[in-house]
């Protein structure tokens, strides 16, 4: 089995790696001087230290630093540009705080994502921290400044640098209405974006100013939402009880089961990744099974045995065309319900039940599971699953682990 998991992982590593693409997209070296390339779109959660691109697709692959490109922009994905200059690394997490509320700059050159462009733009910078910037009638990229520390020197006090605030009254002073909203605004990509949106949807840019706003066009990034049936068939192993009477456990079985899926499409990395749960109705045996011992004479039998699962999981999408896409996924089960009459497995001898061993009503956090699939124009899916071993009895010896694969098919309802 960890062989199995092993050579799964590195599978869906290998899918995740050559799934990325090169699109249409463009660069700026230092000189001004813009060409259009195909960059590698890894649909970056963090802003990227150096980026891969080419001149056609046949071309050899070309890395580019903040160093040695100005600015480059995917199309209809999103814009970045180099910064060389002061940002702020004061860790934010509270165990790591200073006791000064001075911003701790070090001389940094790094690609900032454009958020909004106009008559002021908006950029950020995400990596273990997150910084926003800004630029203005000069062009030039300032940071907006904001840190968390101690107050005093306790521990138990902690207070923000909230100098952005001034900054952003200082950059709207000729719009008193966006100025005034700046008392609110608070140093998140939200609330920043939503002022600096007012603030350019009432000045026009300047039109000597075009290089600053390419026609690239960033999707907005929304959680969505999908809702999918999912019928199909479990194969399941031989079910032996363990550490008891040797056996060769109930015989493989082939049943059904029907699942409801909710899958939340994360709003980054191109909406490639997702949180899914889906409880899922399974039958097992729908009969009393019995199997006889290795030595002939004790027989062990259990009633219809059915359960529900409750899995929490991630899933990967790989795109291969605007309509296909493999997807592969792990998850864990937070609960396991038993829904049928069965009881306990019991232990018989020449007819006479002398042990009963109970089968678990529920338990948590027991099995995972790990699968891979196709998704045809987000409607109908196919997907394979491996299900980890979960023992089915009450007690951990002797123990009974129901394990089996799964083929189950998907309509998305919405």
């Amino acid at each position: 089995m960890k062989k199995t998991l092993s050579g799964f992982l590195l599978f869906c590593l290998t899918l995740i790696y050559a799934q990325v693409k090169f699109e249409k997209g463009y660069i700026i070296n230092n000189d001004n001087v813009k060409t259009e390339v195909l960059i590698k779109n890894k649909g970056w959660a963090s802003n990227p230290d150096n980026i891969s691109y080419k001149s056609e697709d046949s071309s050899e692959e070309i890395t580019g630093t903040p160093s040695t490109i100005k600015e480059f922009g995917i199309y209809n994905d999103s814009k970045y540009v180099s910064y060389n200059g002061d940002m702020d690394r004061s860790p934010d997490d509270i165990s790591n705080l200073s006791n000064s509320q001075n911003p701790q700059f070090t001389k940094s050159s790094v690609f900032l994502k454009e958020v909004t462009s106009g008559a002021r733009n908006l950029y950020s910078y995400k990596s273990f921290i997150t910084r926003y910037f800004y630029s203005g009638v000069d062009l030039n990229i300032h940071p907006l400044i904001y840190k968390k520390y101690f107050s005093e020197g306790n521990k138990l006090m902690i207070a923000t640098n909230d100098e952005y605030i001034d900054q952003l009254k200082n950059i709207f002073s000729d719009d008193k209405g966006v100025q005034a909203q700046a008392n609110n605004a608070q140093y998140t990509t939200q609330s920043l974006t939503k002022l600096f949106k007012a603030y350019n949807g009432k000045i026009q840019p300047d039109s000597n100013n075009q290089s600053n706003n390419e026609i690239i066009i960033e999707k907005k990034k929304e959680i969505k939402f999908n809702l999918t049936i999912r019928p199909g068939i479990n194969f399941y192993s031989p079910l032996k009880l363990e550490d008891s009477f040797s056996n060769p456990g109930f015989s493989s079985k082939t049943n059904f089961r029907i699942g409801v899926e909710a899958e939340l499409i994360l709003p980054f990395n191109r909406n490639k990744w997702s949180l899914i749960i889906e409880p899922t109705f399974s039958q097992y045996s729908n009969k009393r099974t019995s199997v006889q011992a290795d030595n002939g004479l004790y027989n062990i039998a259990m009633d219809n045995y059915s359960f529900i699962s409750i899995p929490l999981g991630v899933r990967h999408h790989m795109y291969l065309n605007d309509k296909s896409k493999i997807f592969i996924d792990a998850s864990i089960n937070l609960f396991n319900i038993k829904t049928s009459s069965s009881s306990t497995m019991e232990i018989e001898y020449n007819g006479y039940v002398f042990d009963k061993l109970a089968i678990a009503n529920s338990h948590t956090f027991r099995g995972s599971s790990f699968g891979i699939g196709y998704n045809y124009n987000n409607k109908y899916s196919i997907e394979g699953r491996i299900n980890t071993p979960v023992n089915i009895l009450d007690k951990d010896l002797p123990y009974a682990n129901i394990k089996y694969f799964s083929l189950i098919l998907g309509y998305n309802i919405f």
